[in-house]
Formats: structure tokens, sequence, C-alpha cells
């Protein structure tokens, strides 16, 4: 439709009125969308420092937006994220809304810092001279403000064919931008007189762990296992039974394992992990349907018998969150050394989580296991194993355990709720799960005759946020598109 020479004249002299909308010493203007009858929100941008590890930091303490109607004004994005972002200079565009039509976009200049980590060794090791390496983290006490992972180089002192005496390596240590060094001191003896921490301990079964990635800190009660629970090993295939959903990594997931385990009055079941596998990836039952009835075994809601679980003993959960139901069998292949007496993963209740056999080596009979598919053992006094029968994995907890304490994946916020998702009736065929070199991933099937997808790209402006596309049995072969974040 055609507008009037009045018309358009008034909305120059408006647009005109509003060009001077900026400040903070940079050269931000407010770009309006506004209609005659509302008048549009008018805003002030300062330029902001943000440290890396700060997490979601809200766009409005950056603003100062009034809006002369009286109107609430909302902000999309609501926040920038800190987290795994780069240290660096960014601009993001913020669209502020009035909600009756008033729109006004600004530039956003930002500043993602970083602080140089920190690392003291927090005891000198004298271990044996029978030991052939040398965990370094397990005797530093180290510090990143920004919440970073720290690689160490080396990550552990080759002590094999070295002579009784004390040594000092040099250690290098980063956050993948700053880097800082210190000179480490231990002790090779006869004898050896260094007991490990359960703090070092947890440290040394992990730092054999196929995840680079992964990282331990501790506290006086718990050692956190943190990670994005997204292992580098093959994802999903295999699986007949899906329930549509597609790993996702989280951000920074700490699972926590108890330093002093404790014997519980009665075993512990939960709709949740009761662990963690060394490589960061949360642990369940054997189920997918909520506490088990731990005294008598239910096949249908077995996630092996279902189908339901990939070639690696896992699946992605309500909230596209990868973990396992059974043996993490493709993380053991891929452990450089793999043996019975290799801890392969820990429970909630600070207790350890062995393979198929005795650490000894010796076979583990039928009915040598307990409810929780478990054993007494001399050194922690108490262990869990895995098992090629049910329940494959721990089905509950024999130590005392604080269930609040315990961590979940939320599900992706945005759009369409992926939480609630219908599997469908039956099993599908030939579901494929692949990803590409520019970190897009996509898992087909078919079912019935017709073919299915769930597919994601990283956002390429928002920090832990995926594009999404799915045409999927949950709603009746629609194409699905939105933007989901962690």
């Amino acid at each position: 439709m055609a507008m009037s020479a009045f018309q358009l004249s008034s909305i120059t002299l408006l647009f005109l009125s509003l060009t001077g909308c900026g400040g903070g010493g940079a050269d931000n203007v407010s770009s309006p969308t506004n209609s005659t009858e509302n008048t549009v929100p008018q805003c002030t941008v300062n330029s902001i420092d943000i440290p890396r590890g700060s997490g979601a930091v809200a766009v409005s303490d950056s603003l100062q937006c009034s809006d002369a109607d009286g109107d609430t004004l909302s902000y999309e994005p609501s926040t920038i994220q800190s987290d795994g972002v780069a240290s660096g200079s960014y601009t993001q565009t913020i669209t502020i809304s009035d909600g009756q039509g008033g729109q006004t976009q600004v530039a956003l200049p930002y500043q993602i810092t970083n602080q140089a980590p920190s690392c003291l060794q927090s005891s000198q090791p004298d271990v044996s001279l029978s030991q052939s390496s040398l965990i370094v983290s397990s005797y530093l006490s180290c510090n990143d403000k920004n919440g970073d992972s720290l690689t160490f180089t080396p990550s552990a002192i080759d002590t094999s064919g070295q002579a009784a005496g004390e040594y000092t390596q040099q250690i290098s240590y980063s956050d993948g931008e700053l880097s800082a060094t210190l000179d480490f001191k231990y002790t090779l003896s006869e004898s050896g007189q260094t007991a490990l921490t359960r703090c070092e301990v947890i440290r040394q079964s992990v730092a054999v762990s196929p995840e680079s990635d992964v990282v331990v800190t501790c506290d006086g009660n718990y050692a956190y296992i943190t990670s994005d629970t997204y292992p580098s090993h093959d994802l999903m295939n295999g699986i007949r039974a899906t329930n549509e959903q597609i790993p996702v990594p989280a951000v920074a997931y700490a699972a926590p394992i108890k330093l002093e385990s404790q014997p519980a009055a009665s075993p512990t079941t939960v709709d949740a992990a009761l662990g963690v596998a060394i490589n960061g990836v949360p642990i369940y039952d054997y189920s997918a349907a909520g506490e088990l009835d731990l005294f008598n075994y239910d096949p249908s809601v077995d996630t092996v018998a279902l189908g339901q679980l990939d070639n690696c003993g896992g699946h992605a959960g309500r909230g596209d969150d990868y973990h396992y139901h059974a043996a993490p069998t493709c993380m053991m292949d891929a452990m450089e050394s793999l043996s019975d007496d290799t801890i392969i993963g820990w429970g909630y209740d600070g207790y350890p989580l062995y393979g198929f056999n005795n650490p000894d080596g010796s076979t583990i009979s039928q009915g040598d296991l307990e409810l929780c598919n478990g054993i007494a053992d001399d050194t922690f006094g108490y262990r869990y194993h895995l098992s090629t029968a049910p329940p494959y994995v721990f089905q509950c907890l024999v130590g005392e355990v604080y269930t609040g304490d315990l961590p979940r994946v939320a599900p992706l916020s945005g759009g369409v709720d992926r939480a609630d998702l219908k599997p469908p009736a039956g099993d599908v065929q030939n579901l494929t799960h692949t990803v590409d070199a520019d970190g897009k991933r996509t898992m087909r099937y078919d079912y019935q005759g017709e073919n299915y997808y769930v597919t994601y790209s990283p956002s390429k402006d928002k920090a832990n946020c995926y594009e999404f596309e799915m045409k999927a049995i949950s709603n009746n072969g629609a194409i699905q598109t939105g933007t989901y974040c962690r």
C-alpha cells in the first residue's frame, strides 16, 4: 500500500530524532523499529569486560535503557556466555523490545578476558623404584579463576630406570592461552613412603582416560570429575529403539565423588546417574524408567535388552545428554593401558568401579557380586564391577550419599520442548550418527518405510547454543527448526 507524503515525512523525522542514541564512549547507534502509536525504547551502551568462566552475563547490566511509555523491556539475546569462549574483543547485536511492537537494536561491544592459572606442588611424592611413572597432577594444587581446564607438560614423569634419590623436573601448565612453569620435586626409594590420598587416587584413575579435557578438583568432601559428558569415541550407532534424543555437549558437568566412603544403612536407587566413568560420562543403572525394584530384575525396562544402547553401552537421555547404562566398552578399547586392576569409574558414594574380573585377574564367579553388583574390597572397603549379565553395572549405591548433591544435565532450552519427545512403538532401522568436520551432528533412521532425522550445528554467535532441524516420529514427520541452548 502506498504511503502519503505526510506519513513518509513523519517517519523520517522520527528516525532522525533517534539516531543520536549511543554512549559509553562507543560509536553505537540504536536502530529502531516502531509503530506511530508507540514510543520505541532508548538505550545507551557501555562496553564491558567479562572474565572467561563467569557464566552467562546479563546484557541489561551493560545497557541503560528507558521507555517513555513505561513498558517492560526484554532483551534478545538476554545474556552473553563467557564459558569456553576465547579471549578477545566481540560485538553482539542486541534487540530491545517493549512488547508493544517497539524495538531498538544496539551493537554491544564486550571483551572476554583471561587470567593466568597458578599451580603449587601440594606434596612431594616418595615413590617406590618399582613404580614406572608419576602422574604430575596428583601432587599439584591448581587454581584457574576463569574455570579453564589445565594441561600439564609432561603430564606424567617416566621414572623407569632411574636410581634412588631426589629429582627435580620442570613442569609446564597451560589453560590453552596462558602458560607457566614450576619445579616439581620427587623422591625415589626402595620402599616408597607416599600414601596417595583419595583425591590423588581419583586423579590418577582419570589420568589414564582417553579424554584429555576431563579435570579433577577436590575440596574437603568431594572430588569433582568435570567434563562435557561428550566422549570422543563413536556415539549412537547400533541403536534399534531410539528415543529421538541426540547427544549434545554439556557445560562443566561436575560429578561429585565422596572422598570418605561410609556404608549406608540401606542401598540407594535414584532416577539419575549413580556414578561416572573416568572419561567424565555419567553412568546410570540398567533402566531408563526411573528407580528400580532392586530385588526383581525387570526386562521390560532393560536398556540393553530393548536395544536402546549404542555399540559403546550408552545413549542420549531426555536432556540430550550422553551417558552409559552398561559397560563403557568403547572407552575401554581406547585406553592405552587397560588391565584388571584399572579403575573404570566411580560411584558417587566414593567406591570404585572395576571391569569384568577381580583386580588381581581372577574370575568373578556367578553369585559373587552382591545386590548393587559389587563386593567387599581390602583397599577401598567396597568395589563395584561390570558384568555381562544384568544389571551390567552398579544398579544401586551401598555407601552413604546425599541425593541432593547428585548432578543432572538439564534439558536444552528454546523452542519446542525436546525433553518430551515420544519414542516410536517398535524398533527403527538403519540408525546412523555422524559428526562433520565443522561440528554438525546428524542422526538418521527409518521407521515404517519413512526416513527421519535430527541434526544440529553449533551457533555462530551464541555460546553453548545449537541450530536444530528435525523430522521426527514424535511430531508426525513435520520439519521443525529452532535454536536450543545449554
